[in-house]
């Protein structure tokens, strides 16, 4: 895994055209990702610090495309999306790259001025802010902040290389789907008496050397082909399957939160495994083969790989892992159906594209290219490509979501000895009427008239309905009608306040809501009433406005 690569714009320009050739069933999720991938390159930061950006921001663009499509349905859904997408890329990419935020804020001006105005994309905007500072309060302490704590090994007064050592506190990070950051980490790279360390060595050796003869052509070229580590290089190859015909917005939305939380993880647990095992690169031991105590190792004087070496040590292959991660997971994404023409292109090779019909094939040629770029040996590329396997497998049974981070004000807490019994979800309408008011702007305000949802438990099964009143009805039968306690704002722009109520049956003695006494709504979004004119010529029009909130049932 190489880092700061010093792109001319030519070649940056001919990779960016080589992958919009693929974007023949483009969205607004695969395209902010291009977006993303561009901006992080031209911030000119190292591979692990970018693999764990883009996983802040797949995953926010997951959150805020999930919760506003429980929102809207029908009419107005797609705009809402797209301006979630975009809101929670901009909030997300100008957090982690302020350097940049020129070019960030440049991309959503331009994506946000198609939707034209509409309470839809208010309330799109709203969820991406939102769940871009959900997902941002959640990773802020995943300890990619940490010291260097490296201690280069050498004896006192013996001088080592200065160059510092790449992420050597990625083992410490929070992970995404993993237990922890060893929750695969391998067995102990070939002992260096061994036939297969011989072997790793000599292919090395003869086909990673700069100097080589016996390197072809084609191998030459998918080696600087794959010394580009940065996300797009893999993100090229997921929206292959994204950018499929029959997909949607939401499906490709999980897929790149999937994709990227997957890379992440394979990237902690490579460096878990690199710096817990300190193995030295092919240049260091073809360099010191008379001191392996294997005769089947020559020293070579001199002898240097074709591309520079990383900064971390050698076992194993993080290109490896990242790409089986990747592999492994659209293995799974496709299933039994056809695997898409894979498809990527990178600007180390001056924007030359790289095709594959299976992600296998994928797969094997980034390992490969890692032994003929003189960097890793075989066994190396081996481990990495089973380590990823494993986390791609992981990725595909989950996405990892970020918990709820506002806190409920004190305020809103029920009165006495109460007892959370149930959190309910609901998502639906609020309804308004636009009615005559003096004292209004216009001669006339909107005016809230009833909530109309679905409820819904923790499983996704629909258990009753909200209505004007307001009532909450089980499908048991049991009801309650709620009377306001206190509000508190909601903490995101656009969404209706959060509440306190109390809560009285008026239905059967026994059922789901029979012993509810108190109602908490929080985690509320949109339904707020905005842009719609209210005024003289108006009056008497109603006006639906899509919300969802969490609906905390407390009793005794």
């Amino acid at each position: 895994m190489n880092f700061n690569y010093p792109l001319s714009a030519a070649a940056l320009a001919a990779a960016i055209l080589a992958g919009a050739a693929a974007d023949a069933h483009a969205d607004a999720v695969t395209d902010w990702n291009t977006t993303a991938g561009d901006v992080i390159v031209q911030a000119k930061i190292g591979t692990p610090p970018a693999v764990r950006i883009m996983a802040i921001v797949q995953t926010a663009v997951h959150e805020a495309v999930s919760g506003v499509q429980l929102v809207h349905a029908g009419e107005g859904v797609d705009v809402a999306s797209e301006a979630a997408v975009a809101a929670a890329n901009r909030a997300a990419l100008a957090k982690l790259l302020p350097q940049q935020a020129a070019a960030i804020d440049g991309a959503y001006q331009k994506a946000i001025a198609k939707l034209g105005d509409s309470a839809g994309k208010t309330a799109g905007i709203a969820a991406g802010e939102q769940a871009a500072a959900r997902v941002l309060a959640w990773r802020a302490d995943d300890g990619a902040a940490g010291a260097d704590a490296y201690r280069p090994h050498t004896t006192p007064g013996a001088y080592v290389p200065t160059a510092g050592v790449a992420t050597p506190h990625w083992p410490q990070r929070k992970t995404w789907l993993m237990q922890s950051a060893s929750q695969f980490r391998p067995g102990p790279p070939p002992a260096l008496g061994s036939a297969q360390w011989a072997r790793d060595y000599n292919e090395v050796k003869a086909l990673g050397s700069k100097a080589s003869k016996q390197r072809t052509p084609e191998q030459t070229e998918v080696a600087k082909f794959w010394e580009f580590s940065l996300p797009p290089i893999y993100f090229s190859v997921a929206k292959s399957v994204a950018q499929a015909p029959g997909r949607n917005l939401a499906q490709n939305a999980r897929l790149l939160a999937a994709t990227s939380q997957a890379m992440d993880d394979a990237v902690i647990a490579v460096m878990d495994a690199k710096y817990h095992y300190g193995f030295w690169r092919p240049v260091t031991a073809i360099r010191n083969g008379d001191r392996d105590d294997n005769p089947a190792t020559e020293v070579e004087t001199g002898w240097s790989p074709l591309i520079d070496n990383p900064g971390h040590p050698e076992y194993p292959s993080a290109h490896s892992i990242l790409a089986a991660a990747v592999g492994e997971l659209l293995k799974a994404e496709v299933g039994s159906g056809r695997m898409p023409e894979l498809v990527t292109s990178s600007p180390t090779a001056n924007g030359a594209t790289r095709r594959w019909s299976s992600a296998d094939a994928f797969m094997k040629e980034v390992a490969d290219a890692r032994v003929w770029e003189g960097i890793h040996f075989r066994t190396s590329t081996d481990v990495g490509l089973a380590m990823g396997k494993r986390i791609g497998a992981l990725a595909a049974t989950k996405v990892a979501q970020s918990p709820a981070t506002a806190a409920v004000p004190q305020v809103l807490a029920p009165k006495g000895e109460q007892k959370l019994m149930e959190s309910i979800a609901a998502r639906g309408k609020q309804i308004y009427e636009c009615v005559d008011d003096v004292a209004a702007a216009g001669g006339a305000k909107w005016v809230f008239v009833a909530p109309q949802a679905d409820l819904y438990d923790r499983t996704g099964a629909t258990i009753g309905t909200h209505y004007h009143g307001p009532h909450w009805e089980a499908a048991d039968g049991s009801k309650i009608v709620g009377a306001m306690q206190a509000r508190a704002d909601a903490p995101q722009a656009g969404a209706i306040p959060w509440l306190l109520l109390s809560a009285k049956s008026t239905g059967p003695a026994l059922g789901r809501f029979a012993k509810v006494s108190s109602v908490q709504r929080i985690n509320t979004i949109g339904g707020a009433i905005a842009l719609t004119v209210c005024d003289k010529s108006t009056v008497g029009l109603t006006a639906t406005v899509p919300y969802s909130a969490d609906y905390l049932m407390y009793g005794t």
